[in-house]
């Protein structure tokens, strides 16, 4: 397993065949269609994360799509799209953005159109309008 570690920082787009653990930051795709990518609890991602399987500890701004499953552990915080075949979201993680489980490989690839910038073409969330008395 490759990995980048805490206090590096890389731009561009990362693409290979290798599991890759990130503890740093990546500012760009990450394209490892046949790999596990396991962003760590100081891992911070800002761009579209595409692999077999993805583990969040740490966060991601962008778009995640697995070909198999996406775990999303406690200290996860992701504001973006997700799209996997098998999702797992632990309690106390955050997701910001459209969920799409059991999506099969065509759907997941949908995933990887870019994320929204925050609060663009994202409706505030209202509270229910309280019923009036029958």
């Amino acid at each position: 397993m490759s990995s980048i570690s805490e206090g590096l920082k890389i731009k561009g787009e990362v693409q290979g065949t290798e599991d890759l653990r990130v503890d740093g930051e990546i500012e760009g795709k990450i394209n490892l269609p046949g790999a596990v990518v396991v962003i760590g609890p100081k891992g911070r991602v800002n761009g579209d994360v595409q692999a077999r399987e993805v583990v969040l500890e740490g966060s991601v701004r962008g778009n995640l799509a697995a070909r198999e499953r996406v775990r999303i552990a406690t200290t996860g915080k992701l504001e973006g799209d997700v799209a996997a075949e098998r999702l797992v979201v632990e309690e106390g993680a955050h997701v910001s953005g459209r969920v799409d489980a059991g999506a099969g490989e065509a759907r997941a690839q949908a995933a990887s159109r870019p994320a929204p910038s925050a609060g663009a073409g994202v409706p505030a969330a209202t509270p229910a309008s309280p019923r009036p008395p029958s």
